[in-house]
Formats: C-alpha cells, structure tokens, sequence
C-alpha cells in the first residue's frame, strides 16, 4: 500500500499521457486507419486477465460459419517479429500461445500476428480471403479503427477501485471505456444477482448507445493433452495443478473443489517452458499415482513437452457464458454490426 502511494504521481503522469494521446486520435491529429471489411476489437483495460480469448473463442463460434475469419493479434512473447500469416506447422513459440490455441481449435480460419496492426492489416488484405477480422488485445492499438469495440472487464477488478500503471493496473484511465460499444463484465459468479448487476451498471453509466453484459466462465471436462478425442476417463488420485497464466485464481479454486489437489505451481503469464522447468514439474510428479491438471493455455505450451513427464497430463477447458438470458441480445448486437458492414451478406 505505501508502494502504491509513492509511485500514484506517476499514474497521474502515465493517466495524462494515455488520455491526452487519446484525444489526439480522437481528433484526428494522429490518424486511424478506416476499413471497408467489418472490424471487432476485443481488448481491456486492466492489465492482464480479464478473459479476452474465451470472448474471442465465443464471438468465433458465433459467425465461423457464415464468414471467412481472421484472428489479428500481437502474439505476446512470440519469439519472432514482424507480421506472419500462421501456417499448419506453426507453434505456440512463432505465433505465441494465444493465437496458436485458436488455430488449434478453429482450423479453418486465418491467424495473422504483428506487433502493428496496421502491418498485420496489410497482410490479410493481400494474403487472405477474410470477410472479417478480429482484432485481439487492441483496445490501446488505435492506428487500426475498428468498426466495433468490445470492453472486457473483470468482476474481481472494478474499473473505478483501480488507478492507471505503476501505482494501479489500468493501461488507461476509466474514461477509456466510453469507446466500447459493449462492456463485458466477465469472471462473474454464477448466482450473480440482479442487486449486484445493477449496482455494477449504476458505477459504470453506459452511455444510451453501449451494453453492458454480464458472463461468467464454465470450466469444462478436463482432456488430456495432445489427445484429439475427449477421454471417456477423467483424472483420479492426487493432483499437481499447474498455471501460468494471469490471475489464475479462479483455476485454482476450481479445480482444489473438484480434484485432490497436493501441491501447485505457478508461472508467470505466457511462460515458455524450459527444459529446467520440466525437470522441476517431473520431480513434483514422481510420487506414485500424481497426475498433473493445467489450464488450456498452458496446454498449448506444454504440448510436445508432456512426453518428458512420468505421469498423465490433463487440461481444463473453458467457455464463456453469458448470464441473465441475455445470449440473444448479444449475439443480435455483434451480427447486426456484421451484416450491415460487409460485403458478404
């Protein structure tokens, strides 16, 4: 608390920059590149975590099969630069872990990554047949104007008890959520009650033109990793969980109520695991009958490496879920803005 008292100068400074950037773009001083193909952008404000990509996965299920689509990201801790149009042999190292896991799951759309979006925009017009691009992580990345705005923003983590980096968590002030076209309170708990829902609506004044809604995420059968077919058999006996993803608290409470957890290991967000690192997971895993349990993101990285490991390796998928009925409303919402703004319809 006293860190965050001595560095909270300095968010005020990163605040006035970030805003005052903003207002440039916002005036056209510095230039946002405009589309003809429909753009939906998915991004947050706070730092890390707020589950962009079960978002991203949903909006996939929702219009795969009507569009051609194309993942736009930046490919955080890839170990390559520039833009790339992912290939079947990419890994989560070329591409990074979060777009290779949907080009796992979703091989029929494109992948591109760029850490300029504007570059990686470029490519899926002169490399691809795409009728729609999503653009992951890019709320701050505004040289690309997207035609839709989604604001992800977690439960656990309310915009208004947060300050800007360092002394906070915020990439930008709170006044940055006024261009979303949907906020998406995610992490909710299940029962989460009507009070509760329009005590969030009344802290964070949507304007008339912005929806809120409200999702929580479900945790699926665990699958082992590298398996293509979902195991008749689910994991028994004492259990290693393993996460290395940001805020991976709600993985942890899930599965210390559905397994034995014995012990648990965490890693920073995005970690390439190393030949030490599997050494350690082994050594923790060696005591007859232990299996090891991850999240899906980890999976992806883990995959070609569990071979090393003397025990069964599983992980956890997930899906978002939006909460009080609302499915329809959303999805409306994202295939009107589709429909109306592409040339395939």
């Amino acid at each position: 608390m006293r860190l965050r008292k001595l560095l909270y100068p300095f968010s005020i400074v990163y605040g006035g920059i970030t805003t005052l950037r903003n207002r440039l773009f916002d005036a056209g001083v510095l230039s946002s590149q405009s589309y003809e193909l429909p753009i939906i952008s998915v991004g947050n404000i706070t730092v890390g975590g707020t589950g962009k990509t079960p978002l991203t996965e949903y909006l996939i299920r929702l219009l795969n099969d009507e569009y051609m689509l194309c993942l736009l990201s930046r490919g955080y801790k890839r170990q390559t630069k520039g833009a790339i149009l992912a290939q079947p042999d990419c890994t989560a190292e070329t591409i990074g872990d979060e777009p290779f896991q949907i080009l796992k799951k979703f091989p029929g759309i494109n992948v591109v990554v760029a850490e300029k979006r504007i570059e990686g925009m470029e490519l899926i017009l002169s490399g691809t047949k795409t009728d729609l691009v999503l653009m992951d992580d890019a709320y701050q990345h505004r040289y690309v104007k997207p035609g839709f705005s989604i604001l992800v923003i977690d439960y656990n983590r309310p915009l208004w008890k947060d300050c800007p980096f360092p002394a906070g968590n915020l990439r930008e002030t709170s006044k940055g959520q006024s261009r979303a076209d949907i906020i998406v309170v995610n992490k909710c708990p299940d029962d989460l009650s009507a009070d509760d829902k329009a005590y969030w609506l009344s802290k964070l004044k949507a304007t008339n033109d912005q929806q809120v809604f409200f999702t929580t995420i479900r945790y699926g059968q665990p699958q082992m990793i590298g398996e293509l077919e979902k195991s008749p058999v689910l994991p028994v006996g004492e259990m290693v969980a393993l996460a290395g993803i940001a805020q991976p608290f709600g993985f942890f409470n899930h599965v210390d109520k559905s397994f034995r957890v014995v012990e648990k290991m965490i890693y920073p967000d995005h970690h390439h695991f190393s030949s030490v690192d599997i050494e350690q997971i082994a050594t923790k895993l060696k005591q007859a009958g232990r299996s090891l349990i991850t999240t899906e993101k980890d999976a992806v990285r883990l995959k070609g490496l569990v071979d090393n490991l003397p025990a069964k390796c599983w992980f956890v998928p997930i899906e978002l879920e939006i909460l009080f009925n609302e499915e329809k409303q959303f999805e409306n919402r994202i295939r009107n803005y589709v429909r109306n703004h592409s040339n395939n319809s």
